[in-house]
Protein backbone atom coordinates (compact mmCIF):
# COMPACT_ATOMS: atom_id res chain seq x y z
CA UNK A 1 0.00 0.00 0.00
CA UNK A 2 1.45 3.17 -0.99
CA UNK A 3 2.51 6.00 1.82
CA UNK A 4 0.69 8.91 -0.42
CA UNK A 5 -2.32 8.60 -2.50
CA UNK A 6 -2.78 11.06 -5.50
CA UNK A 7 -3.76 10.86 -9.00
CA UNK A 8 -0.67 11.08 -11.11
CA UNK A 9 -0.97 13.79 -13.94
CA UNK A 10 0.22 12.70 -17.16
CA UNK A 11 1.70 14.78 -20.53
CA UNK A 12 2.95 13.53 -23.73
CA UNK A 13 5.50 15.36 -25.66
CA UNK A 14 5.92 15.57 -29.51
CA UNK A 15 8.50 16.99 -31.29
CA UNK A 16 7.79 17.65 -35.19
CA UNK A 17 10.43 17.86 -37.34
CA UNK A 18 12.10 15.81 -40.45
CA UNK A 19 15.52 17.31 -39.66
CA UNK A 20 14.67 15.92 -36.44
CA UNK A 21 14.58 11.90 -37.65
CA UNK A 22 17.67 12.17 -40.17
CA UNK A 23 19.76 13.53 -36.90
CA UNK A 24 20.26 16.95 -38.78
CA UNK A 25 19.00 18.36 -35.39
CA UNK A 26 19.28 17.05 -32.36
CA UNK A 27 16.16 17.48 -29.82
CA UNK A 28 16.95 19.07 -26.93
CA UNK A 29 13.65 20.30 -26.78
CA UNK A 30 12.13 17.33 -25.21
CA UNK A 31 14.97 16.92 -22.59
CA UNK A 32 14.77 20.48 -21.38
CA UNK A 33 10.77 20.00 -20.96
CA UNK A 34 10.82 16.94 -19.57
CA UNK A 35 13.33 18.50 -16.67
CA UNK A 36 10.92 21.13 -15.82
CA UNK A 37 7.79 19.47 -16.41
CA UNK A 38 9.33 16.87 -13.83
CA UNK A 39 9.90 19.56 -11.38
CA UNK A 40 6.60 21.04 -11.32
CA UNK A 41 4.92 17.49 -10.82
CA UNK A 42 4.14 15.81 -14.41
CA UNK A 43 4.68 12.41 -15.27
CA UNK A 44 6.36 12.42 -19.11
CA UNK A 45 4.40 10.00 -20.03
CA UNK A 46 5.63 9.91 -23.45
CA UNK A 47 8.15 11.74 -26.04
CA UNK A 48 8.35 11.20 -29.57
CA UNK A 49 9.58 12.69 -32.90
CA UNK A 50 7.62 12.34 -35.92
CA UNK A 51 7.98 14.03 -39.21
CA UNK A 52 6.09 17.20 -40.90
CA UNK A 53 3.24 15.11 -42.60
CA UNK A 54 -0.69 15.97 -41.17
CA UNK A 55 -1.37 11.87 -40.74
CA UNK A 56 1.70 11.48 -38.48
CA UNK A 57 0.80 14.66 -36.56
CA UNK A 58 -3.01 13.45 -36.47
CA UNK A 59 -1.91 9.92 -35.22
CA UNK A 60 0.61 11.16 -32.07
CA UNK A 61 -2.17 13.27 -30.96
CA UNK A 62 -5.05 11.05 -30.91
CA UNK A 63 -1.99 8.80 -28.83
CA UNK A 64 -0.99 11.84 -26.98
CA UNK A 65 -4.52 12.58 -25.50
CA UNK A 66 -5.24 8.83 -24.92
CA UNK A 67 -2.49 8.29 -22.60
CA UNK A 68 -2.26 11.75 -20.62
CA UNK A 69 -4.11 14.86 -19.63
CA UNK A 70 -1.72 17.32 -21.80
CA UNK A 71 0.02 17.33 -24.90
CA UNK A 72 3.04 19.36 -25.76
CA UNK A 73 4.09 20.19 -29.57
CA UNK A 74 6.86 21.65 -31.03
CA UNK A 75 8.18 22.43 -34.02
CA UNK A 76 6.22 22.92 -37.86
CA UNK A 77 5.26 26.70 -37.58
CA UNK A 78 7.39 28.49 -39.98
CA UNK A 79 6.53 30.17 -42.43
CA UNK A 80 7.69 28.02 -45.54
CA UNK A 81 5.22 24.90 -46.81
CA UNK A 82 6.76 22.54 -44.92
CA UNK A 83 5.53 23.94 -42.04
CA UNK A 84 2.04 22.17 -41.55
CA UNK A 85 1.12 22.14 -37.89
CA UNK A 86 -1.29 25.08 -37.30
CA UNK A 87 -3.23 23.84 -40.46
CA UNK A 88 -3.13 20.38 -38.64
CA UNK A 89 -4.23 21.72 -35.81
CA UNK A 90 -7.55 23.76 -37.07
CA UNK A 91 -8.50 20.87 -38.51
CA UNK A 92 -8.16 18.39 -35.79
CA UNK A 93 -9.92 21.01 -33.64
CA UNK A 94 -13.03 21.52 -36.29
CA UNK A 95 -11.96 25.74 -36.53
CA UNK A 96 -11.29 28.05 -38.89
CA UNK A 97 -7.67 29.62 -39.23
CA UNK A 98 -8.30 33.61 -38.69
CA UNK A 99 -6.10 36.86 -39.26
CA UNK A 100 -5.07 37.90 -35.48
CA UNK A 101 -3.92 41.57 -36.24
CA UNK A 102 -2.58 42.57 -33.18
CA UNK A 103 -0.48 39.06 -33.73
CA UNK A 104 0.72 40.27 -37.42
CA UNK A 105 1.60 43.99 -35.96
CA UNK A 106 3.71 42.32 -33.98
CA UNK A 107 5.33 40.20 -36.24
CA UNK A 108 5.26 43.04 -38.47
CA UNK A 109 7.34 45.81 -35.54
CA UNK A 110 9.93 42.31 -34.77
CA UNK A 111 11.02 42.53 -38.67
CA UNK A 112 11.15 46.47 -38.85
CA UNK A 113 13.51 46.43 -35.64
CA UNK A 114 15.61 44.05 -36.90
CA UNK A 115 15.61 46.27 -40.21
CA UNK A 116 14.57 42.76 -42.30
CA UNK A 117 11.61 43.28 -44.91
CA UNK A 118 8.43 42.13 -43.69
CA UNK A 119 7.50 39.54 -46.70
CA UNK A 120 3.02 38.45 -47.10
CA UNK A 121 4.70 35.38 -45.78
CA UNK A 122 5.41 36.65 -42.69
CA UNK A 123 2.24 38.00 -41.92
CA UNK A 124 0.39 35.09 -42.82
CA UNK A 125 2.11 33.38 -39.73
CA UNK A 126 -0.35 35.26 -37.35
CA UNK A 127 -3.75 33.57 -39.35
CA UNK A 128 -4.00 31.23 -36.39
CA UNK A 129 -6.72 28.66 -35.52
CA UNK A 130 -9.89 30.68 -33.85
CA UNK A 131 -11.02 28.54 -31.32
CA UNK A 132 -7.03 28.47 -29.83
CA UNK A 133 -5.42 30.96 -27.26
CA UNK A 134 -2.63 32.53 -28.96
CA UNK A 135 0.33 32.80 -26.36
CA UNK A 136 2.63 35.68 -27.50
CA UNK A 137 5.96 35.01 -28.66
CA UNK A 138 8.17 37.91 -28.17
CA UNK A 139 11.65 36.15 -28.59
CA UNK A 140 10.12 35.09 -32.25
CA UNK A 141 7.70 35.64 -35.23
CA UNK A 142 5.42 31.96 -34.13
CA UNK A 143 3.33 32.31 -31.63
CA UNK A 144 2.06 29.57 -29.33
CA UNK A 145 -1.52 28.03 -29.26
CA UNK A 146 -3.81 26.70 -26.33
CA UNK A 147 -6.55 23.99 -27.30
CA UNK A 148 -8.77 22.64 -24.73
CA UNK A 149 -10.71 19.35 -24.89
CA UNK A 150 -13.04 17.88 -22.43
CA UNK A 151 -10.55 18.80 -19.78
CA UNK A 152 -7.34 17.65 -21.59
CA UNK A 153 -5.07 20.43 -23.21
CA UNK A 154 -2.60 21.08 -26.23
CA UNK A 155 -0.66 23.59 -26.41
CA UNK A 156 1.73 24.12 -29.90
CA UNK A 157 4.78 25.71 -29.64
CA UNK A 158 7.94 27.07 -32.11
CA UNK A 159 10.66 24.21 -32.16
CA UNK A 160 13.81 27.05 -32.02
CA UNK A 161 14.62 25.60 -28.21
CA UNK A 162 15.00 29.24 -26.64
CA UNK A 163 11.97 30.44 -28.24
CA UNK A 164 10.00 27.14 -26.76
CA UNK A 165 11.79 28.29 -23.48
CA UNK A 166 10.86 31.49 -23.39
CA UNK A 167 7.09 30.50 -23.82
CA UNK A 168 6.84 27.49 -21.50
CA UNK A 169 8.95 29.75 -18.92
CA UNK A 170 6.31 32.79 -19.08
CA UNK A 171 2.94 31.38 -20.69
CA UNK A 172 2.46 27.18 -20.84
CA UNK A 173 3.48 26.02 -17.17
CA UNK A 174 1.81 29.46 -14.93
CA UNK A 175 -1.62 28.34 -17.45
CA UNK A 176 -0.91 24.48 -16.63
CA UNK A 177 -0.70 25.18 -12.82
CA UNK A 178 -3.95 27.06 -13.01
CA UNK A 179 -5.49 24.60 -15.01
CA UNK A 180 -4.82 21.37 -13.81
CA UNK A 181 -4.34 20.37 -9.39
CA UNK A 182 -0.43 19.04 -9.78
CA UNK A 183 0.97 16.69 -6.74
CA UNK A 184 3.99 17.73 -5.38
CA UNK A 185 7.10 15.78 -6.92
CA UNK A 186 10.55 16.11 -5.19
CA UNK A 187 13.87 14.87 -6.10
CA UNK A 188 17.19 14.73 -4.65
CA UNK A 189 20.16 13.43 -6.72
CA UNK A 190 23.74 12.36 -5.24
CA UNK A 191 26.91 12.65 -7.64
CA UNK A 192 29.62 9.70 -6.66
CA UNK A 193 32.27 9.59 -8.66
CA UNK A 194 35.14 6.54 -9.14
CA UNK A 195 32.84 3.65 -8.42
CA UNK A 196 30.62 1.48 -10.97
CA UNK A 197 26.76 1.40 -10.84
CA UNK A 198 27.02 -2.16 -9.33
CA UNK A 199 29.22 -1.40 -6.76
CA UNK A 200 27.26 1.16 -5.36
CA UNK A 201 23.87 -0.81 -5.53
CA UNK A 202 25.97 -3.74 -3.23
CA UNK A 203 26.50 -1.04 -0.87
CA UNK A 204 22.97 0.07 -0.10
CA UNK A 205 21.00 -3.21 -0.98
CA UNK A 206 19.59 -3.54 2.19
CA UNK A 207 18.49 0.20 2.60
CA UNK A 208 17.21 0.13 -1.22
CA UNK A 209 15.00 -3.03 -0.71
CA UNK A 210 12.80 -0.83 2.10
CA UNK A 211 12.55 2.08 -0.16
CA UNK A 212 9.19 1.34 -1.86
CA UNK A 213 7.22 0.74 1.42
CA UNK A 214 8.16 4.22 2.13
CA UNK A 215 6.95 5.49 -1.28
CA UNK A 216 10.61 6.37 -2.42
CA UNK A 217 12.39 5.81 -5.56
CA UNK A 218 15.79 5.18 -6.34
CA UNK A 219 17.52 5.53 -10.09
CA UNK A 220 20.61 4.94 -11.06
CA UNK A 221 22.04 7.57 -13.57
CA UNK A 222 25.40 6.18 -14.98
CA UNK A 223 28.00 7.98 -17.02
CA UNK A 224 31.55 7.22 -17.60
CA UNK A 225 33.76 8.07 -14.85
CA UNK A 226 30.57 8.89 -12.49
CA UNK A 227 26.92 7.39 -11.35
CA UNK A 228 24.40 9.49 -10.43
CA UNK A 229 21.61 8.39 -7.53
CA UNK A 230 18.66 9.98 -7.78
CA UNK A 231 15.75 9.42 -4.99
CA UNK A 232 12.07 10.82 -5.68
CA UNK A 233 9.45 11.37 -4.02
CA UNK A 234 5.62 11.89 -5.41
CA UNK A 235 2.30 13.16 -3.25
CA UNK A 236 -0.61 15.00 -2.91
CA UNK A 237 0.38 18.98 -2.87
CA UNK A 238 -1.16 19.25 0.98
CA UNK A 239 1.75 16.78 1.74
CA UNK A 240 4.29 18.54 0.67
CA UNK A 241 6.01 19.00 4.46
CA UNK A 242 5.97 15.64 4.83
CA UNK A 243 6.97 14.76 1.41
CA UNK A 244 10.29 17.37 2.17
CA UNK A 245 10.94 15.38 5.50
CA UNK A 246 11.08 12.42 4.04
CA UNK A 247 13.45 12.92 1.15
CA UNK A 248 15.79 14.48 3.23
CA UNK A 249 15.80 11.70 5.91
CA UNK A 250 16.34 9.17 2.92
CA UNK A 251 19.24 11.23 1.62
CA UNK A 252 20.99 11.98 4.53
CA UNK A 253 21.01 7.85 5.15
CA UNK A 254 22.11 7.22 1.63
CA UNK A 255 25.02 10.04 2.44
CA UNK A 256 26.15 7.77 5.08
CA UNK A 257 26.65 4.52 3.53
CA UNK A 258 28.53 5.84 0.20
CA UNK A 259 30.13 8.71 1.88
CA UNK A 260 33.71 8.21 0.60
CA UNK A 261 32.49 7.68 -3.26
CA UNK A 262 30.10 10.98 -3.01
CA UNK A 263 31.42 14.54 -4.81
CA UNK A 264 28.51 16.22 -4.75
CA UNK A 265 24.61 16.96 -5.01
CA UNK A 266 21.99 18.05 -7.34
CA UNK A 267 23.47 18.64 -11.08
CA UNK A 268 27.16 19.24 -10.22
CA UNK A 269 29.53 17.10 -11.87
CA UNK A 270 33.28 16.41 -10.70
CA UNK A 271 34.46 19.73 -12.24
CA UNK A 272 32.11 21.78 -10.10
CA UNK A 273 32.86 19.58 -7.27
CA UNK A 274 36.32 20.27 -7.15
CA UNK A 275 36.32 23.48 -7.91
CA UNK A 276 34.04 23.86 -4.79
CA UNK A 277 36.00 22.11 -2.74
CA UNK A 278 39.33 24.83 -3.56
CA UNK A 279 37.04 27.50 -3.23
CA UNK A 280 36.19 26.61 0.11
CA UNK A 281 39.95 25.61 0.83
CA UNK A 282 41.12 29.20 -0.31
CA UNK A 283 43.55 26.60 -2.59
CA UNK A 284 43.90 26.73 -6.65
CA UNK A 285 44.96 24.17 -9.15
CA UNK A 286 46.83 23.70 -12.70
CA UNK A 287 46.12 20.62 -15.46
CA UNK A 288 49.37 19.02 -17.40
CA UNK A 289 48.30 16.98 -19.99
CA UNK A 290 49.04 15.06 -22.89
CA UNK A 291 46.65 12.30 -24.00
CA UNK A 292 43.63 14.11 -22.65
CA UNK A 293 44.22 17.54 -25.34
CA UNK A 294 42.90 19.35 -22.79
CA UNK A 295 39.95 18.35 -22.03
CA UNK A 296 40.14 18.60 -18.37
CA UNK A 297 41.00 22.35 -18.34
CA UNK A 298 37.47 22.85 -20.50
CA UNK A 299 36.09 20.69 -17.96
CA UNK A 300 37.01 23.18 -15.37
CA UNK A 301 36.79 26.72 -18.08
CA UNK A 302 33.36 25.41 -19.13
CA UNK A 303 31.72 26.34 -15.20
CA UNK A 304 31.45 29.86 -14.55
CA UNK A 305 33.77 31.24 -11.45
CA UNK A 306 36.77 28.88 -12.29
CA UNK A 307 38.75 31.70 -12.24
CA UNK A 308 38.53 31.67 -8.55
CA UNK A 309 40.80 28.30 -8.47
CA UNK A 310 41.65 27.10 -11.91
CA UNK A 311 44.98 29.20 -13.13
CA UNK A 312 45.75 27.54 -16.49
CA UNK A 313 47.22 24.43 -18.15
CA UNK A 314 49.82 22.83 -20.26
CA UNK A 315 48.86 20.83 -23.37
CA UNK A 316 52.58 18.53 -23.24
CA UNK A 317 51.34 16.36 -26.43
CA UNK A 318 55.23 16.63 -27.57
CA UNK A 319 58.01 14.87 -25.61
CA UNK A 320 59.83 18.46 -26.61
CA UNK A 321 57.13 20.32 -24.78
CA UNK A 322 57.50 17.98 -21.74
CA UNK A 323 61.19 18.41 -21.57
CA UNK A 324 61.32 22.13 -22.25
CA UNK A 325 57.90 23.55 -20.85
CA UNK A 326 57.12 21.46 -17.90
CA UNK A 327 60.79 20.35 -16.97
CA UNK A 328 60.36 16.59 -17.49
CA UNK A 329 63.59 14.85 -17.16
CA UNK A 330 65.24 13.40 -20.55
CA UNK A 331 66.36 10.57 -18.67
CA UNK A 332 62.21 9.86 -17.33
CA UNK A 333 61.32 9.66 -21.23
CA UNK A 334 64.38 7.93 -21.92
CA UNK A 335 64.01 4.80 -19.61
CA UNK A 336 60.32 4.69 -19.21
CA UNK A 337 58.83 6.34 -21.70
CA UNK A 338 56.09 9.32 -21.59
CA UNK A 339 53.41 7.03 -20.74
CA UNK A 340 54.64 6.30 -17.01
CA UNK A 341 55.08 7.01 -13.34
CA UNK A 342 57.82 8.88 -13.41
CA UNK A 343 56.78 11.31 -16.38
CA UNK A 344 53.58 12.07 -15.46
CA UNK A 345 54.80 12.83 -11.39
CA UNK A 346 56.90 15.26 -13.34
CA UNK A 347 54.82 16.92 -15.44
CA UNK A 348 52.19 17.50 -12.17
CA UNK A 349 55.24 18.93 -10.06
CA UNK A 350 56.36 20.78 -12.98
CA UNK A 351 53.37 22.41 -13.77
CA UNK A 352 52.44 22.95 -9.89
CA UNK A 353 55.55 24.72 -9.45
CA UNK A 354 55.59 27.03 -12.93
CA UNK A 355 52.19 27.91 -12.48
CA UNK A 356 52.46 28.57 -8.34
CA UNK A 357 49.42 26.75 -7.81
CA UNK A 358 48.64 24.65 -4.53
CA UNK A 359 48.00 21.71 -6.87
CA UNK A 360 48.09 19.93 -9.81
CA UNK A 361 47.11 16.92 -12.30
CA UNK A 362 48.68 15.13 -14.96
CA UNK A 363 47.56 12.73 -17.73
CA UNK A 364 49.61 10.82 -20.05
CA UNK A 365 48.32 7.73 -21.71
CA UNK A 366 47.88 5.96 -25.07
CA UNK A 367 44.43 6.82 -26.28
CA UNK A 368 44.92 4.83 -29.71
CA UNK A 369 43.34 3.58 -31.86
CA UNK A 370 47.20 2.98 -32.93
CA UNK A 371 50.12 3.39 -30.90
CA UNK A 372 49.49 0.13 -28.34
CA UNK A 373 51.58 -1.99 -27.28
CA UNK A 374 52.10 -5.11 -25.41
CA UNK A 375 53.22 -3.31 -22.22
CA UNK A 376 51.73 -0.27 -23.11
CA UNK A 377 47.91 -1.16 -24.67
CA UNK A 378 45.90 1.14 -25.83
CA UNK A 379 43.49 2.30 -23.22
CA UNK A 380 46.18 3.00 -20.65
CA UNK A 381 46.93 6.00 -18.93
CA UNK A 382 49.19 7.06 -15.98
CA UNK A 383 47.97 10.27 -14.08
CA UNK A 384 48.99 12.51 -11.11
CA UNK A 385 48.19 14.94 -8.56
CA UNK A 386 50.56 16.62 -6.89
CA UNK A 387 49.77 19.10 -4.07
CA UNK A 388 51.40 20.71 -0.94
CA UNK A 389 52.81 17.45 0.30
CA UNK A 390 53.88 15.39 -2.45
CA UNK A 391 52.64 13.46 -5.36
CA UNK A 392 51.04 10.63 -6.31
CA UNK A 393 50.50 8.38 -9.40
CA UNK A 394 48.00 5.85 -11.00
CA UNK A 395 47.55 3.91 -13.52
CA UNK A 396 44.16 2.89 -15.05
CA UNK A 397 42.74 1.27 -18.25
CA UNK A 398 39.91 2.54 -19.89
CA UNK A 399 38.97 0.16 -22.87
CA UNK A 400 39.60 0.57 -26.82
CA UNK A 401 37.48 3.79 -28.04
CA UNK A 402 39.87 7.08 -28.31
CA UNK A 403 36.70 8.96 -26.92
CA UNK A 404 35.39 7.51 -23.97
CA UNK A 405 39.69 7.12 -23.42
CA UNK A 406 39.91 10.50 -22.73
CA UNK A 407 36.11 11.50 -21.31
CA UNK A 408 36.98 8.80 -18.63
CA UNK A 409 40.87 9.51 -17.95
CA UNK A 410 39.88 13.51 -17.53
CA UNK A 411 37.53 12.43 -15.17
CA UNK A 412 39.18 9.75 -13.24
CA UNK A 413 42.13 12.29 -12.48
CA UNK A 414 39.41 14.73 -11.20
CA UNK A 415 38.21 11.70 -8.62
CA UNK A 416 41.86 11.31 -7.34
CA UNK A 417 42.19 15.37 -7.31
CA UNK A 418 39.00 15.48 -5.58
CA UNK A 419 39.90 12.40 -2.95
CA UNK A 420 43.05 14.12 -2.48
CA UNK A 421 41.88 17.72 -1.33
CA UNK A 422 39.50 16.26 0.83
CA UNK A 423 42.00 13.95 2.51
CA UNK A 424 44.59 17.08 3.18
CA UNK A 425 41.18 18.57 4.44
CA UNK A 426 40.82 15.92 6.87
CA UNK A 427 43.97 16.07 7.90
CA UNK A 428 44.45 19.38 8.31
CA UNK A 429 41.45 18.96 11.17
CA UNK A 430 42.64 16.26 12.98
CA UNK A 431 46.20 18.35 13.44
Amino acid sequence: MPLFHFKPMRIHLISIGDELLIGQTVNTNAAWMGRELTSEGWIVSGTEVIADKPKDIVDALDRGLASAEAVLITGGLGPTKDDVTKHVLASYFDTPLVMHEPIAKAIEAWFNSRNVPFLEVNRLQAMLPEACTVLPNPLGTASGMWFEREGKVVVSMPGVPYEMEGLMTQEVMPRLRVHFELPTTLYETVVTAGIGESSLAALVATWEDGLPAKGVSLAYLPSPGQVKMRLGVHGPAADRAKLEALIASETETLLQLIEPHVVGRGNIDIAGAVLKLLEAHGQSVSTAESCTGGTVAQMFTALPGASASYLGSVVAYDNRVKQEVLGVPASALDDHGAVSEAVVLAMAEGVRQRLETTWAVATSGVAGPSGGTDEKPVGMVWMAVAGPHGAKAWVHRFGSQRARIVQRASRRILTHLHQEVKNQGALALEE
